[in-house]
């Protein structure tokens, strides 16, 4: 009797990973190796592509097309013994298929009350002695209020200012997230994390990708990796929704927000350079905050000894299953609680 392919299941030992088929000879079932591959998620992917009622879709992988031709003619001649749908049991492959957790994608966010989350930051009521343009502190003083230096949104010239006074600090606000910066986060975080799920799911079926600009450095991750990824962006999503200013809690965070806010301004870069304007008007309906798409207002990002900036950078494509470490929560993490609502 020839041998029959019943289903493939992915096969993993600490060393390596393995495509075993289920196969019957005559004398019952069996398992038979088939290929040996670099990595678990491989050999997930290989199943899944050769256990799809849609036969032949291992021939739109990435994947597939990568492995060597010996490996690959040794795939093919299995999947041509699988048995077809004259035989009863030709639905026991879709069992095998593997399938991944993708979390739930961010609602739309144009209905969030931007302006009540995150307003602008104001003058003191008292004026304050740091700044020139304070329109209450400049008629206390007798002085012209028409010379008013106030940034967009109220907040004083010393916002722009170093302030390294020890005693009696500038009470104004400083370096925050406004309702335009805040808003196109979540823009950006929400469709970051589209691509991340997508990224995942097609990866459990050996296409080829990535698709997204995170770093490079961490395209060779497994599904998983970038399940959590997207969770890690529908996270800050929700921070934002809240009105919480998204401090950085993991590397993840880090990295996750580093991209949003570049992603955001990439797709306004035209020929001539940045079109702020065309920022602006996108959120012409929230008022002008201090720092508006400006990736130095996020400074958040310098609150962390970690080395979130080198994974960015680097040019080093990190092995599958190293980088779990960036969804650790940072020492520096304890320093900045999160509150269930407000800021």
């Amino acid at each position: 009797m020839p041998r029959k392919v019943i289903a493939f299941v992915p096969q993993h030992t600490t060393t390596k990973s393995r495509v075993m088929a289920i196969v019957d000879k005559g004398n019952g079932n069996e398992l038979d190796a088939i290929a040996t591959v670099d990595w678990p998620h491989h050999a997930v992917a290989i199943c899944n592509l050769l256990n799809s009622p849609q036969r032949g879709k291992e021939a739109l992988s990435g994947l597939w097309l990568s492995l060597p031709a010996s490996v690959r003619a040794g795939l093919e001649q299995a999947a041509r013994q699988r048995v077809d749908d004259t035989d009863e049991r030709d639905f026991l492959a879709t069992w095998f298929v593997t399938e991944l957790d993708v979390p739930e994608l961010p609602v739309d966010g144009s209905e969030i009350d931007w302006m009540r989350l995150f307003p602008v930051a104001q003058c003191p009521t008292d004026g304050c002695d740091y700044c020139d343009g304070c329109p209450a502190h400049a008629e206390r003083r007798n002085d012209d209020a028409g010379r008013n230096q106030c940034a967009p949104g109220g907040s004083c010239r010393c916002v722009t200012a170093s302030l390294d006074e020890e005693d009696d600090p500038c009470p104004c606000g400083v370096w925050d997230v406004g309702p335009r910066w805040a808003a196109a986060l979540y823009q950006s975080l929400s469709g970051t994390a589209e691509v991340l799920v997508d990224q995942a799911e097609g990866l459990m079926w050996g296409y080829e990708g990535p698709a997204v600009g995170f770093p490079r450095s961490l395209i060779a991750q497994p599904p998983q990796f970038f399940a959590r990824l997207a969770q890690t962006c529908i996270d800050l999503c929700a921070l934002l929704a809240r009105g919480v200013t998204p401090v950085p809690h993991t590397i993840a965070e880090l990295l996750m927000l580093d991209e949003a806010a570049r992603s955001h301004l990439a797709g306004h870069m035209t020929g001539s350079g940045l079109d702020v304007e065309s920022m602006k008007q996108e959120f012409a309906h929230l008022p002008e905050g201090h720092g508006d798409f400006e990736l130095d207002a996020l400074w958040m990002f310098q609150l962390t000894d970690s080395d979130w900036d080198k994974i960015a950078e680097s040019e080093t494509i990190y092995e599958p299953y190293t980088m779990d470490r960036i969804f650790d929560t940072l020492p520096e993490a304890a320093e900045w609680p999160r509150k269930a609502d407000g800021r």
